[in-house]
């Protein structure tokens, strides 16, 4: 069981900045403090939790690679880091392929093809169907394709780099919201079914926990591992305000959701600087998994609050995970 269960128990939750752990507090807790040596990727650094785990991380000397789609902007979120000698700043643009092949190009250029940990926290939801400059809906483009496409570019990098005592991460976020719907596999742009805003990002969200899932199966034995993340519901964070829906319709959604499971944009970074430097997630029962809460998430039937806590039936499947693996290459034109 996690350390941090306790705090995490439904009945203990007090909102925001309650005693849930921030990610400076994982770090501390997990002897992390110094991680001079090791090279971080972290995308969707402009606000939010991306920026909460840069400045974390920060502070323990790696070597972070901090992307977004406005350097300037990333830049002035992350001001009391942006000159640090160890913080390199990045243009990414996961809706667009050809941003992404320049974006790993950049940084094989400059890391020396070194990386531990590939930290896959950019995404977002859109209230009106969009399609990227590539042909893909959007959703499922910014919270999948584009981290797929960037994984594969990385992968060499990230293998080249494992060990057996220090194994190479991917950790890509993800969200509760992968429980809300399913993968519509016959039209994945839903340009023959009516889109719906939800549909369409539990697909896309889904899709990344079964890559994750995959990514342990196929490279695990390789030293290299990754793990999806729900980081929790954050009200600080821009996520909300980007999409597109009206700002009556962001406070009728916030409404129905229970206020004490809100957590700070800190205490949201924290389950996913846990899976990138914390022990815990190499235990075997842990490599691969859906993460919520700092601990590996347990079904929703065995969760003190079921309906907003755990995973469902839907979260593992070898078959489906082995299947967007197939189609995420064959849509990308790629092999990985």
């Amino acid at each position: 069981m996690s350390r941090y269960a306790a705090v995490h128990a439904w009945n203990n939750l007090a909102g925001p900045g309650d005693a849930r752990p921030t990610a400076e507090q994982i770090i501390k807790d997990a002897g992390k403090e110094d991680l001079k040596g090791q090279v971080i990727i972290i995308t969707g650094v402009s606000t939010g939790i991306g920026a909460s785990s840069a400045r974390a991380l920060a502070a323990t000397g790696a070597t972070l690679y901090l992307a977004g789609r406005s350097i300037p902007k990333a830049k002035a979120a992350l001001s009391t880091i942006a000159d640090l000698p160890n913080v390199h700043f990045l243009e990414l643009d996961l809706a667009s392929n050809a941003s992404v092949k320049a974006f790993a190009a950049e940084f094989l250029k400059q890391s020396g093809g070194k990386l531990n940990v590939f930290l896959s926290n950019a995404g977002g939801v859109l209230a009106d169907r969009q399609v990227t400059v590539d042909g893909f809906e959007r959703q499922f483009a910014i919270n999948h394709l584009g981290a797929f496409l960037l994984f594969s570019l990385l992968k060499d990098a990230l293998l080249s780099s494992a060990s057996a005592s220090n194994p190479s991460r991917v950790v890509l976020v993800t969200s509760y919201g992968h429980r809300l719907g399913s993968i519509q596999w016959d039209d994945l742009y839903f340009e023959n079914t009516e889109y719906t805003s939800i549909g369409a990002y539990s697909q896309a969200k889904l899709a990344s926990v079964y890559t994750a899932t995959e990514i342990t199966r196929r490279y695990g034995a390789q030293n290299l591992l990754a793990w999806s993340v729900h980081p929790g519901g954050i009200l600080e964070s821009s996520f909300l305000d980007n999409s597109g829906y009206d700002a009556a319709v962001i406070d009728k959604m916030v409404e129905t959701w229970p206020k004490n499971f809100f957590k700070t944009n800190e205490q949201g970074a924290a389950t996913q600087v846990w899976a990138a430097v914390s022990d815990d997630v190499l235990a075997p029962e842990a490599k691969g998994k859906y993460l919520e809460d700092c601990s590996v998430a347990v079904h929703m039937s065995q969760s003190d609050k079921g309906e907003w806590k755990g995973y469902v039936d839907q979260t593992y499947n070898e078959t489906d995970e082995k299947k967007i693996w197939e189609i995420s290459e064959k849509l990308l034109g790629i092999k990985v």
